[in-house]
């Protein structure tokens, strides 16, 4: 039985959403009762007030023709999968998406958060990505970092024996 009921599934819309979504229904599949909550955050348009930087015009109605784009996207996603309404809640936060995700599994008291990784260079394979590797280190539960596909390790086969441990 697992213990993951609440779970969190974090998106971006890209092109890893697919995969950390199909990880996220796994994991509520396994445990009975799970809630999934669906969540993408939105840039703030608003700068900070501590910012230096010149004051830029009013971008709030582009922050809600934002917000309503991606509850829309989420509302689709969840439909798509044929998700039970009552076990699945879709939000949008605003903000720092890290800073958001990490809020959000708190205040709903997350047994685990699902987030997919981004494809990067050679370099950049050993690193999570700015958002997930913050959320690994700040999130009050255990996070599961989907590994895009391109950093992902063809499948073993069964001609293709595992290699032996040193």
């Amino acid at each position: 039985m697992s213990r993951f009921h609440t779970i969190v599934i974090a998106v971006d819309f890209s092109d890893s959403t697919p995969d950390a979504l199909e990880a996220g229904l796994a994991l509520a599949a396994a445990a009975t009762g799970s809630h999934i909550h669906l969540l993408h955050v939105v840039p703030s348009a608003t700068p900070p007030l501590w910012t230096d930087e010149p004051a830029l015009p009013d971008l709030r109605a582009a922050e809600q023709t934002w917000t309503a784009a991606a509850q829309k996207q989420l509302t689709t996603l969840a439909d798509g999968h044929a998700l039970d309404p009552a076990q699945v809640t879709t939000f949008v936060g605003v903000g720092a998406p890290a800073s958001e995700i990490v809020r959000y599994a708190e205040a709903r008291r997350a047994d685990v958060v699902v987030l997919g990784s981004h494809g990067h260079g050679v370099v950049r394979r050993f690193l999570l990505g700015s958002v997930a590797d913050k959320v690994v280190r700040q999130a009050p539960c255990a996070v599961l970092v989907v590994a895009h596909r391109t950093l992902r390790h063809p499948a073993a086969t069964p001609s293709s024996p595992l290699p032996a441990l040193p």
